[in-house]
């Protein structure tokens, strides 16, 4: 059973959505999945997101923008995770 589900929304993220998923992927002492959800990104984010190889993080992608709100709830829907923690994609959680 997944402890908590970290939801990410992301456009246009790549410089630093990679800092935000190890963030949240740190977490300890919990079951975790990191779910980002790419807001129809432009740049180089899904690349980025691809070369992370850990299985506790899904990546859903958008067909169109739709903004912040619209990308928390594709993930939202998809959420495993008994608790819900919402994380900017240019932010970090603490350990």
């Amino acid at each position: 059973m997944t402890d908590v589900t970290v939801i990410i929304p992301a456009w246009n993220a790549a410089a630093f959505i990679a800092n935000a998923v190890a963030s949240a992927l740190r977490q300890d002492g919990l079951a975790i999945e990191v779910l980002v959800a790419d807001d129809a990104s432009t740049d180089a984010t899904p690349a980025v997101l691809a070369a992370i190889a850990d299985p506790r993080l899904r990546r859903i992608r958008l067909a169109s923008n739709g903004g912040p709100a619209a990308a928390r709830n594709a993930a939202l829907a998809q959420a495993a995770g008994r608790w819900i923690a919402v994380l900017d994609a240019d932010d970090t959680l603490l350990p």
